[in-house]
């Protein structure tokens, strides 16, 4: 089965778009998710979407370049801009994966390991410049890999390793 990788750009002068240009250095991953149990099915891409482009009041500077899911990977922001994710001011690119009861964990981490080896080799980062959200901020985030989950986090850079090494890549990400 093949991704689907799909531009969703934020308004430029929206309230979660900086403008701020950045070479990108690391690359953060996150999930969306309330916490390590399922997450219902409505917090979906739409869902997520809408967020970023209304957010909840006191919530405005939320963000994210990618949403990665089992079957789809929607972008948000340019991979040269810098994006409000993690509390870090630090040129990296935020990759979110999809968390909800529907979702195949196991295929949606693989394809956000993909994205990661993809922008890592497109941008000539360093695997120990792949980091978590809680490097920056402290937060439990990735949850289930921080949790042992799907490999953990440890099996989870393997799988970054791996398809690096192979140059196992999304074309189409090279491309954006």
């Amino acid at each position: 089965m093949s991704v689907i990788i799909e531009e969703h750009y934020l308004p430029i002068n929206g309230v979660n778009r900086t403008g701020e240009k950045i070479e990108p250095e690391y690359i953060t991953i996150h999930e969306v998710s309330l916490g390590t149990g399922k997450t219902p099915r409505k917090y979906d891409y739409n869902h997520y979407k809408q967020l970023l482009l209304t957010p909840p009041e006191g919530r405005e500077f939320v963000g994210y370049h990618y949403l990665v899911g089992d079957d789809k990977i929607l972008c948000f922001i340019p991979d040269n801009e810098l994006c409000h994710h993690s509390s870090n001011r630090k040129a990296g690119i935020g990759i979110e994966r999809l968390v909800n009861e529907c979702v195949d964990f196991e295929k949606a981490i693989n394809n956000q390991a993909k994205l990661t080896a993809t922008l890592m080799y497109k941008y000539n980062i360093p695997l120990s410049h792949v980091v978590t959200h809680k490097f920056w901020s402290g937060k439990e985030c990735p949850a289930r890999l921080l949790d042992g989950q799907y490999g953990g986090w440890d099996g989870f850079i393997k799988r970054v390793e791996t398809f690096y090494l192979e140059k196992n890549i999304f074309d189409a990400i090279i491309n954006i």
